[in-house]
């Protein structure tokens, strides 16, 4: 559910459209690199706590197939991230610290057309699919969770893509703040999309997701809605006459009751953040 980049399928749309054509079976592939650093991110640990600052390199990759697509990303995060566990009421409290944490997710899709043999497009759907998400991850609230749903892919004027999957959570590995590691389930709905636009001769692209996940009793976590959205410059186009391949920009982390997880010690309800990074990403 943490995206620090992508986060999900940012990576396609522009770059993809403009990637070659690989025979019948692969139909685009991107690869991108990006390097983030901002401030205010909320540690989770306490309602008063100091916000911090962190740095995140990220690599990402997206695909398409004739049977679906797939959307990967790996996040180094350097921060401090000082973690607790358990509760003060059952005096399970345990405190460690990690400078460094990393977080990933792979998330295939398989198309209903595809699967058919008959286009399920209709209005303005392109298709319906089955989605699938792995997540994991050491750091945060410690995560291993999987996914799965159906998505539908959207043809909307002006969007280079525009994606909704509904999920069921299984959260099979979350220990921070709670005194059992699951499993719990719960649902998730997941709106991604990009929409590029230019002002004079200068490209831009505006592109993210937004999660919703609701409330598991059995892993401890309450309602929480996500999103990372990203707001773009084609430095490429304008300093190297390279168009979709070198982004200069922002992204905005902003989290209500983030990953669902309350304070270790009881107080308040949840933990809101509105993080602001610097962007730079490379696609190749």
């Amino acid at each position: 559910m943490k995206r620090t980049f992508p986060r999900l399928l940012v990576a396609g749309g522009l770059a993809l459209s403009g990637s070659a054509m690989a025979g019948d079976l692969l139909h685009f592939q991107d690869n991108s690199i990006s390097y983030l650093n901002g401030s205010n991110f909320n540690q989770m640990n306490f309602d008063e706590e100091e916000q911090r600052s962190q740095s995140t390199y990220t690599f990402e990759h997206a695909s398409g197939w004739n049977w679906g697509d797939i959307f990967a990303f790996y996040d180094y995060v350097d921060a401090d991230n000082i973690q607790y566990s358990g509760s003060f009421e059952q005096g399970t409290f345990d405190a460690s610290e990690k400078s460094n944490f990393y977080y990933m997710e792979i998330n295939p899709r398989v198309s209903g057309s595809w699967l058919t043999g008959q286009s399920l497009a209709f209005g303005p759907v392109k298709d319906v699919l089955a989605a699938f998400v792995y997540e994991k991850g050491n750091g945060g609230p410690g995560t291993e969770n999987y996914l799965y749903g159906a998505g539908l892919d959207w043809d909307v004027p002006g969007f280079a893509f525009l994606s909704t999957n509904l999920y069921r959570v299984k959260i099979n590995d979350h220990v921070f703040f709670t005194d059992t590691s699951g499993p719990g389930y719960a649902e998730q709905l997941t709106v991604a999309g990009a929409y590029p636009f230019a002002v004079g001769s200068q490209d831009f692209v505006i592109d993210g997701y937004v999660d919703w996940r609701s409330p598991s009793k059995d892993a401890g976590t309450q309602t929480s809605l996500g999103s990372s959205i990203q707001i773009k410059w084609d430095a490429g186009k304008q300093l190297f006459g390279q168009g979709r391949t070198l982004y200069v920009g922002t992204e905005l982390n902003m989290w209500h009751n983030k990953y669902g997880l309350k304070p270790v010690d009881g107080s308040g309800d949840g933990f809101d953040q509105a993080a602001v990074q610097a962007l730079v990403k490379y696609h190749f």
